[in-house]
């Protein structure tokens, strides 16, 4: 089995929640079963969503100490749960030389694979993710239409994440996320920021959902396991 790393701590109920779906996601009798995985919790990052849209402090230096903690442990791949930190992608790969698990390409092989006839794709995720186009670049390199999603929705789907999710107030929020949902027209949305899926069980679209968290888990495990 390969190492796999974690670069954790954005935030670490969005790293815990990664782990626990790689655990879940492998076919382990036993202990010895399971993957190897290094989890570098380091939830002193600056915030990412505060550095894209209003220029507060640099995270990349921290995520990238982080990364070398990861590479020099053994990590033959890293993935990282928090969707807006790899607006710093292409430029940790760069920096750093670690096999990046990214989580919106992953997401977007997950669609082509699971909905061919799929066309038009909503990313429902942090006003962060959608400013830095995540999933939008990457939507659109393998000829799909990004869904652009009003702010008022955007600012919808933050109150969901924010005031419900993160605040332990879901079931509060269920019939806010479902209106919000209803009002964007896709083929498939895209569940990108770890609090979207709390809903998916509330749902009225849930089959059309695509858990981007999930994704990056069973490509992880996958990775692992490969010979």
């Amino acid at each position: 089995m390969k190492r796999v790393g974690i670069l954790g701590g954005m935030g670490p109920l969005a790293t815990i929640d990664l782990y626990a779906k790689m655990v879940e996601l492998t076919d382990a009798k036993k202990d010895q079963d399971n993957i190897p995985i290094i989890i570098d919790n380091y939830p002193q990052i600056p915030d990412r969503t505060a550095y894209i849209l209003h220029g507060g402090q640099d995270p990349f230096p921290f995520m990238k100490e982080a990364a070398l903690r990861l590479k020099n442990a053994g990590c033959e791949a890293v993935c990282m749960a928090c969707n807006t930190a790899h607006y710093f992608a292409d430029r940790l790969v760069e920096d750093t030389g670690i096999n990046l698990l990214h989580i919106a390409g992953i997401a977007v092989d997950a669609i082509k694979k699971e909905y061919p006839n799929a066309k038009k794709i909503a990313v429902i995720a942090t006003t962060g993710t959608t400013k830095a186009k995540i999933y939008e670049n990457k939507l659109v390199e393998n000829g799909f239409e990004c869904v652009q999603i009003p702010e008022s929705l955007l600012e919808n789907i933050m109150d969901c994440i924010y005031k419900g999710a993160k605040a332990n107030k879901l079931k509060e929020y269920v019939e806010l996320f479902n209106d919000t949902i209803d009002q964007i027209q896709a083929d498939v949305y895209i569940a990108a920021c770890t609090e979207i899926p709390l809903f998916l069980p509330y749902a009225k679209k849930k089959d059309k959902f695509v858990d981007a968290t999930f994704e990056l888990a069973k490509a992880a495990v996958k990775f692992s396991l490969e010979k």
